[in-house]
């Protein structure tokens, strides 16, 4: 079985202008990196992944990572890898407050082509992290959400080459929001992404985005079930089971393309998302 690390360790033509849906989840998965502690890759030149890579040992670039996710592993690993090393990271940001309630991440990546990346970070182990995802059913546009928009307008007025956005469960809501208002994306790949009030999906929202989305999503998940999404899934398969197959470092690599898991979606996820619907009636009559 293929981990993505071991995808980026086999890699060896550098990345230009040839995303794959495997180089993309590296890249969403990269996001949990706070990028954002380190100078080089917070300011507007930003610098390489291998330099990076060199300051793996730095505890604060993990201080938001799951216990469950590789993070330190993936870094140290495109930082050596032919693929992403000379792949710049550039605007890192990383915001956490109370007033408003939001947690937030994002970073810019610029291929040896001058490819664009914008890649937005989901849930991490903060408690407004968690807090916040409770108001993704009940608001729109929530705080993280105009952020995203917001990142995205000033990334794109940059300049440069194509512009894809990128995405992990929040991460994916985030990139799929910001998508839906800017015409410069050329594509977005959305990994297990949160959904959105149905309201907002059946009035068209990302209409115009139609056939640029890629979402993907494991068939156990219990995450994308919760509200609707704006576009067919594919699923992917896991090497974990049940829930836990929404950690990206499960995800099964074939080639540059993700496993296709052609077994039904789980009937408990379907449950649970049947049950936030009815709870999201409840409340709105209420």
């Amino acid at each position: 079985m293929t981990s993505i690390i071991d995808y980026v360790r086999s890699a060896t033509t550098p990345l230009r202008s040839d995303l794959s849906p495997a180089d993309a989840l590296a890249l969403a998965c990269l996001t949990y990196v706070d990028c954002h502690a380190l100078p080089g890759p917070r300011s507007t030149h930003g610098c390489l992944l291998r330099d990076v890579a060199q300051a793996s040992s730095i505890p604060a670039l993990f201080r938001h990572s799951s216990v469950t996710h590789s993070d330190r592993a993936l870094l140290e690993a495109v930082g050596a890898s032919p693929r992403f090393r000379g792949v710049r990271v550039r605007d890192a940001v990383t915001r956490i407050g109370v007033q408003p309630l939001a947690q937030f991440g994002a970073l810019t990546f610029v291929d040896e082509a001058g490819a664009r990346f914008v890649v937005f970070r989901g849930t991490d182990t903060t408690a407004v992290g968690w807090a916040e995802d409770a108001h993704f059913g009940l608001e729109f546009p929530t705080i993280a959400q105009r952020w995203a928009a917001r990142y995205l307008d000033y990334a794109a007025g940059r300049g440069g080459g194509p512009l894809t956005v990128i995405g992990h469960s929040k991460g994916g809501n985030l990139a799929l929001y910001a998508a839906a208002s800017s015409p410069a994306v050329e594509r977005v790949y959305a990994f297990d992404p949160l959904g959105f009030p149905a309201s907002v999906v059946d009035d068209g929202f990302f209409r115009g985005i139609d056939g640029r989305m890629r979402i993907y999503v494991t068939a156990d998940s219990w995450v994308s079930p919760l509200l609707p999404l704006p576009a067919p899934a594919t699923a992917v398969a896991s090497s974990w089971p049940g829930p836990l197959s929404h950690n990206p470092y499960s995800w099964l690599i074939e080639g540059s393309s993700l496993r296709r898991d052609l077994r039904p979606p789980s009937r408990s996820g379907a449950a649970l998302g049947g049950l936030v619907g009815v709870l999201l009636r409840v409340r709105r009559r209420g």
